[in-house]
């Protein structure tokens, strides 16, 4: 009696389809893995922009101006073409050496001095204006990868690019937040308004 066994068609013929099967299942895997990757990664921008654009906004909300006394609110385009943000609040940093009373902060963007070449980053200042407070300032970077930082003013009538309560303006009615953060090759723009609280001075 004959043994029985396959072909070398046969064989081939198996392979092939095995060869097709294990690759359509890697490609589902690989995609399954790639979307994840950017689930993440975007997870990641938002949760950045949300940080941020919560503590500019309880910053806004506690601003202190009064024209006669040591307050600033101003903004518009600084260095490397990116905006700035300057104002003193009552929400001062609870790690500020004097983390009571009313601090000066400034917002803006610089070049990451550990990557020229990269996106720049969004930089924090703050210092007490606490009498005896001199020398207490603390500077932070709160994020890098800010493609671009932008704010606009609302004055009740019409938005503008700059502002400056000094002046004469006083403060606006709203101040418009704009962020495009990138991360892992991808970036994402963000827009939020906070409005300001009326001061009587």
């Amino acid at each position: 009696m004959r043994a029985q066994g396959f072909t070398l068609l046969e064989i081939l013929v198996a392979l092939t389809i095995t060869a097709i099967v294990l690759t359509s299942v890697y490609g589902v895997f690989a995609t399954l893995s790639s979307a994840k990757e950017e689930l993440e990664s975007d997870a990641e921008i938002f949760h950045q922009a949300r940080v941020l654009f919560d503590r500019m906004a309880r910053e806004i909300r506690s601003v202190y101006y009064h024209p006669a006394r040591e307050s600033i609110f101003q903004g518009g385009e600084g260095e490397e073409r990116q905006d700035f943000l300057e104002l003193t609040t009552r929400a001062t940093s609870p790690t500020l050496p004097r983390a009571a009373g009313i601090s000066r902060v400034r917002y803006e963007v610089r070049p990451d001095p550990d990557d020229r070449e990269g996106p720049p980053q969004l930089v924090r200042r703050e210092e007490s204006l606490l009498p005896g407070a001199a020398a207490a300032g603390m500077e932070h970077r709160l994020a890098a990868g800010i493609r671009t930082f932008r704010l606009r003013f609302f004055d009740g009538i019409e938005w503008r690019d700059a502002w400056s309560a000094g002046d004469g303006l006083g403060l606006p009615q709203m101040v418009e937040l704009f962020l495009e953060i990138e991360a892992q090759g991808r970036s994402r723009t963000f827009l939020t308004a906070v409005e300001v609280p009326r001061i009587e001075p």
